[in-house]
């Protein structure tokens, strides 16, 4: 006997989220009747369903249309999921993914007081690895600029008149007004290139990962030497590390509003511009 009711409670449980899956597919609401024939229940079930959903604020009835639609109570649980959510733990699968395609290191990395921190990294694969510590600054790096370039501008104005924008290289931009100008380009195109602006022998390519609110939490990028991480190879590599970094987005909630096909430059347009790099 006991059996039987545990089996009608697990029914019940299945259908009332068969219901709330379905009124999430109509915001606008929907009637007890329309919403009976979408899930296969009798009218009567469906009723005695809602009424128990909406006396735990999990659906909401206008008086005036007399139709159902979610309550506010579910999207709070919703907020809850997506702010629990681990985003290093989400990048992880997709940073193998990149090691095991371009077979160099992968750095997920966010930005605090100023500068880029390394939060996960996968090493490559070949035998020459670049050694990278867990700060860098910010106007050097792919990985910084990316994490700028989303930012209000004086936000990031402030950010680097901080402390000195260091030249590390010939390559490296030194000129804060040049440098905002070049973020917009990377705001623009989605991602940005470090080419040897750092450290000579070493490029890299960064994309955004965004939350649920639409806010660039972190970059992913992917690093090498010159010798093998080519402006032609790196063009190539645009277009698979901004699908990682749009499916990270996606699994933390982040919605595009732009079109999902933001295609990479090809070598040549890459060449020239700041730091042997245009635009990024």
């Amino acid at each position: 006997m006991a059996e039987r009711s545990s089996d009608q409670a697990v029914q019940s449980i299945e259908r009332a989220l068969l219901i709330l899956e379905m009124l999430g597919q109509n915001p606008q609401g929907i009637g007890v009747t329309e919403l009976g024939q979408n899930v296969g229940l009798h009218k009567s079930t469906v009723h005695r369903l809602l009424s128990t959903l909406m006396a735990v604020g999990y659906v909401e009835q206008d008086k005036d249309t007399e139709r159902y639609r979610s309550g506010i109570k579910i999207l709070g649980l919703g907020l809850e999921v997506l702010n629990n959510l681990d985003f290093r733990k989400e990048a992880l699968p997709y940073m193998k993914e990149l090691v095991e395609i371009s077979r160099e290191t992968v750095q997920l990395t966010v930005l605090d007081y100023g500068e880029v921190v390394i939060v996960e990294r996968d090493h490559s694969p070949e035998t020459i690895i670049v050694n990278m510590g867990l700060r860098a600054d910010v106007h050097c790096t792919a990985e910084g600029k990316v994490l700028l370039a989303y930012l209000p501008r004086d936000e990031i104005v402030r950010i680097l008149t901080k402390r000195p924008m260091i030249q590390y290289t010939v390559n490296t931009m030194t000129d804060v007004n040049n440098l905002l100008v070049h973020l917009e380009k990377v705001n623009s195109q989605g991602y940005a290139i470090n080419a040897e602006e750092l450290a000579e022998g070493l490029r890299s390519i960064a994309a955004p990962v965004f939350d649920h609110t639409g806010r660039v939490i972190a970059a992913l990028s992917i690093s090498g030497p010159t010798s093998r991480l080519t402006l032609e190879r790196m063009a190539r590599l645009v277009t698979v590390l901004k699908e990682a970094c749009s499916s990270v987005s996606g699994r933390l909630g982040y919605r595009s509003k732009l079109s999902a096909d933001q295609s990479g430059m090809t070598g040549n347009q890459m060449e020239g511009g700041a730091g042997g790099v245009e635009g990024v």
